[in-house]
């Protein structure tokens, strides 16, 4: 179901562009959006795009979901960044919060993500997938940028893909950087952009980056992304070519991130 098909929708928003990209297209598109930032960051970048508007720490569950019956929300998006190390701070959390951790094997991301989705479903909230609602943002496989990866340049692209989805399907991250045939960097708990600054320097420029999604990848909560700051950080790194999985990695603000990767002669492949 398309975006357009929903008169009023909540988000759950942690950090990056994604929830803002998401809430300005709903914003065009004439929905009401009920936005609870998970900081008052985001909160004050959805703030213009939102009918409604709240700031709540991830660890008050209990907040979010009375607040989402208050704005009578049935329909609800999940997008963005939230740290990790959080999960290691339950001072930040309130009894819900801490009842409903206490239930779960690990608190591996997968395991919360999908424990907290099916914990809203049983409460009546439907969570939609995030492809559906912005297929526009899912390149097909093609080249995106001016400049195409050079023959060596894709031997290293074909060489870190398949070792790109192992690790995501280890729950490790998805993102790696290659350069000659050898892994210089495995992203894991600091995120996407730190993993690329390191892999970045140890391969010392004309490195390759690799970002994939996992196996049976559940878009209602979980979308790999990049946008503009991916592109500069790669740029800032002297790095060549980024490679996404073909229809499994959103571009935020396509038009800019292309436009900096040219700018940058960096070439930007999906395959």
């Amino acid at each position: 179901m398309t975006l357009k098909a929903h008169s009023r929708v909540g988000i759950i928003a942690g950090a990056g562009e994604i929830p803002v990209y998401f809430a300005e297209k709903a914003f065009d598109d004439s929905v009401e959006l009920v936005s609870i930032g998970l900081s008052k960051e985001i909160e004050i970048r959805l703030a213009p795009f939102s009918a409604a508007h709240y700031s709540i720490g991830i660890g008050r569950a209990g907040k979010i979901h009375e607040t989402l019956k208050k704005e009578k929300v049935v329909d609800l998006i999940i997008l963005g960044k939230v740290e990790k190390s959080l999960i290691f701070k339950p001072q930040l959390f309130d009894f819900q919060t801490v009842k409903f951790l206490a239930k779960l094997r690990n608190r591996e991301d997968k395991t919360v993500m999908v424990a907290l989705i099916e914990a809203l479903e049983e409460e009546g909230f439907r969570v939609m997938d995030q492809r559906q609602c912005m297929p526009e943002a899912f390149p097909n496989a093609g080249i995106l940028t001016q400049r195409a990866p050079s023959k060596k340049e894709m031997e290293d692209v074909e060489f870190g893909l398949p070792l790109a989805r192992k690790v995501a399907d280890l729950e490790i991250g998805q993102t790696i950087v290659v350069k000659n045939k050898t892994v210089a960097a495995v992203e894991g708990v600091e995120g996407t952009d730190k993993a690329l600054e390191r892999g970045c320097e140890l391969a010392k420029r004309k490195a390759v980056a690799v970002k994939v999604s996992r196996t049976g990848q559940d878009y209602r909560y979980d979308c790999p992304g990049v946008g503009p700051a991916t592109v500069q950080t790669l740029a800032r790194g002297g790095a060549s070519v980024l490679a996404l999985e073909a229809g499994g990695v959103m571009v935020v603000e396509m038009e800019k991130t292309v436009a900096l990767a040219n700018e940058a002669g960096l070439s930007i492949v999906c395959v």
